[in-house]
């Protein structure tokens, strides 16, 4: 049986903080069991393919998507939204100008009057 709204469901679990410190888990208890789709569970959990949701990769934060849900593992995508996607710029220049010692020293273009930081 699928996991689906209205069925019951048991899982483990393991509850982190960003720093990685268990908060809570069902590890060496019993699992916990609710019923799928009716508000049982705070939002994020009951997961559905589609959803998102921020996860710690080795380069800092990263959205990931639920690209398909089985019985017993969740399948996810971590790549960029634009992975594999060939993007294509039309590009108009509309001036050109030398950059002042200013924005040079900073790093970035100062706006029109100079910086205002």
């Amino acid at each position: 049986m699928q996991i689906a709204k209205n069925t019951v469901v048991s899982i483990h679990y393991t509850l982190k903080d960003n720093s990685g410190k268990v908060i809570d888990t069902s590890d060496g208890g019993a699992p916990l069991t609710y019923i799928q789709g009716i508000g049982n569970l705070i939002p994020g959990m009951e997961v559905t393919a589609g959803m998102q949701f921020q996860a710690q990769g080795d380069h800092g934060a990263q959205i990931v998507t639920v690209t398909e849900v089985g019985l017993e593992s969740v399948t996810v995508d971590g790549n960029h939204p634009l992975a594999g996607v060939e993007l294509n710029f039309d590009v108009e220049v509309m001036s050109v100008r030398a950059a002042t010692k200013d924005e040079l020293d900073h790093g970035h273009v100062h706006g029109e009057g100079g910086h205002h930081h």
